[in-house]
């Protein structure tokens, strides 16, 4: 799976595209305010012109003759664009947020585990064990090293499911994903029987188990944002 492209942050032109795009994400700059002019923020005008074309094919922003450009409605925003997700995750968020992964995690691996069981050459059964030796090896010492081999997992799932938009989907929500990885990698010893569960599963065959394995592992590891409210309301604790 190849990772997501985003933005380049390079030149003027990309520093503000990720400026602007980061501010109406972290909400400092809320629908219906007005984006600063190219005179407030310093950079020519045709500069600014491409970064408000940027902005607003990602459904951010909306230019009206005579009243300029304003953020818009959070209904506009393609919240799935490789950049506003990764805007989303520079401004901090909360559980909330996280919450929403971990639904949509629910409803899309499990799913994908039991595809994987179907469709999964050798070869691919042999990459996942790889991912795996690679997460029991730094489970208790590189949280670095395992967050990345649990990401690859996962990934490879999605690649083993032979299923172009679900590949597509899993490099788009990549950044997402690590995030959620890395703030819930407590449960890691935890959970490391359950990822060979999902493995067990898929080498058999066996649709139905590695689906099972699945839906326990997400339901274990979002169990640790059942103490805040957010989680406690929207995970049923």
């Amino acid at each position: 799976m190849t990772k997501a492209r985003t933005y380049p942050r390079r030149g003027l032109h990309g520093e503000l595209v990720h400026d602007i795009g980061t501010r109406i994400l972290r909400g400092e700059l809320q629908p219906g305010d007005p984006i600063p002019s190219d005179a407030e923020t310093e950079v020519s005008r045709t500069v600014f012109r491409e970064t408000i074309k940027v902005l607003a094919a990602k459904g951010l922003v909306v230019s009206r003759p005579k009243t300029g450009t304003h953020v818009r409605d959070r209904a506009y925003w393609n919240l799935m664009d490789p950049d506003v997700l990764a805007w989303r995750l520079d401004a901090e968020p909360g559980d909330e947020f996280f919450v929403d992964v971990f639904e949509v995690r629910r409803l899309l691996e499990p799913a994908a585990a039991a595809l994987a069981a179907e469709r999964a050459l050798p070869t691919e059964v042999a990459e996942l064990q790889a991912a795996f030796d690679a997460m029991e090896a730094n489970v208790d010492r590189n949280p670095g090293e395992y967050i990345a081999a649990d990401l690859r997992f996962h990934e490879l799932i999605l690649i083993a499911c032979h299923n172009e938009l679900l590949g597509h989907m899993g490099s788009t929500l990549r950044a997402t994903f690590r995030a959620s990885f890395t703030r819930t990698n407590a449960s890691a010893a935890r959970t490391l029987p359950m990822h060979a569960a999902v493995l067990d599963g898929i080498r058999a065959g066996n649709g139905a188990a590695a689906e099972s394995a699945m839906l326990e592992l997400i339901d274990t590891t979002a169990s640790q944002l059942g103490g805040t409210p957010a989680g406690a309301a929207r995970l049923g604790r």
